[in-house]
């Protein structure tokens, strides 16, 4: 940032404001004020302010450690304001240069203004070793230092990730509409014609289980059809009937929503691996000895514990998303048992076929297994 002066000095004595200005938390910049005319350059003294207010009198406010001073707006010699903080991305040259502009104007503020070295000496330290980072190779990326070469890992490592998640979508949505070409359609997770389909509805079909007919295939394509067509025939409802009918849908609305959100979570999982893998080689970074055979063992301490730390928390996630799925499986058989009991057996197959395919996609047979009794699709009864 450029720095201006001015010409005139009033005399002013500002200890107490340099003692609390010196000490502040948060600083816009630095202040230079001479107590008379004739004073050197060299014996101006600093002052680190938060604010500057400017008015149309004689004079200035400068805000500085909680203190206010108002001073002649010609005590005011010449001022340079400090960054708030680096770019998360610093990626090229175009993004370094607003650095390097502000180290050359602090080291020429530092150099007519020798007084105001101790104040800005971390900052031109900051400044210097981001611009020296950035000239040996590495760039800054999302906020952390890495060097190009770990960065194209990086890079490479997210494409393969959104590839391969997107292939595996693509493939599967190519072999449901292969499979429905054939005049397929899924039941009970097995894909079978629809006569075949129609020969193991256990009785009639009813309003009630027509409405869930799309839930055969499964998925939350399905689960939203099947919402639309529940939340359709509860508005033509009343009573017991509508009762049943809109905790039918709430249970299957649920259940997916659910899926959902851990689905989405597992897929940003490996964001969290790749964050983590940034922390584990700054970690390693720290225990090589520098230019004068110094490590930072805390440093590599920290970043082994943001490592830990962002795995752990991913897992905790998955974990919490995986139980709430449990419990709206859960609930889906009870609701499942329910329909039984009015003798809705079609309802029941359909919710069955539904919990088990959900289950199979998130959960091991050792995780997951279902406390509904299997049914023959012939009688719509439990086998013995």
């Amino acid at each position: 940032m450029r720095f201006s002066t001015k010409s005139r000095v009033d005399p002013l004595t500002l200890l107490s404001v340099l003692a609390a200005g010196l000490c502040a938390a948060r600083a816009a910049g630095v202040a230079v004020i001479k107590e008379q005319s004739f004073h050197r350059d060299s014996s101006a003294r600093a002052v680190v302010y938060s604010r500057i207010l400017d008015s149309r009198g004689p004079y200035l406010r400068i805000v500085s450690g909680g203190a206010n001073v108002d001073i002649l707006r010609s005590n005011l010699i010449a001022r340079i304001e400090m960054p708030d903080g680096i770019p998360a991305s610093i990626m090229e040259e175009e993004d370094i240069a607003l650095l390097r502009e502000t180290l050359a104007d602090v080291r020429k503020f530092t150099d007519r203004y020798p007084r105001s070295t101790p104040v800005l000496k971390q900052q031109a330290g900051a400044l210097a070793s981001y611009i020296n980072r950035f000239d040996a190779g590495d760039v800054r990326f999302e906020g952390e230092w890495v060097s190009r070469r770990e960065f194209a890992v990086i890079q490479e490592s997210r494409r393969r990730d959104a590839a391969a998640s997107g292939l595996t979508e693509v493939e599967k949505r190519v072999f449901e509409a292969a499979q429905r070409d054939r005049g397929l359609v899924l039941h009970d997770g097995k894909w079978m014609t629809k006569r075949e389909a129609g020969e193991k509805a256990a009785e009639s079909p009813t309003e009630l289980s027509d409405s869930i007919e799309p839930l055969w295939n499964g998925d939350l394509d399905a689960a939203r059809f099947a919402v639309k067509n529940l939340t359709n025939l509860a508005s033509r409802q009343t009573g017991a009937p509508k009762v049943r009918t809109e905790r039918l849908m709430n249970s299957v609305r649920n259940l997916f929503l659910a899926e959902s959100r851990l689905t989405q979570r597992l897929i940003a999982r490996a964001g969290d691996f790749t964050e983590a893998a940034v922390h584990d080689k700054n970690a390693e970074k720290w225990l090589i000895p520098n230019g004068f055979g110094t490590i930072h063992k805390e440093a590599s301490k920290d970043s082994r514990r943001k490592a830990t730390e962002i795995r752990q928390r991913s897992a905790d996630d998955i974990a919490r998303l995986k139980r709430e799925l449990m419990d709206q499986l859960r609930e889906i058989e009870i609701v499942a048992s329910d329909f039984g009991k009015l003798r809705e057996q079609r309802v029941v197959m359909i919710l069955d076929a539904t919990v088990r395919s959900v289950a199979a996609r998130h959960f091991t047979e050792g995780e997951f297994e279902s406390g509904a009794p299997k049914r023959s699709p012939a009688s719509g009864h439990p086998r013995p």
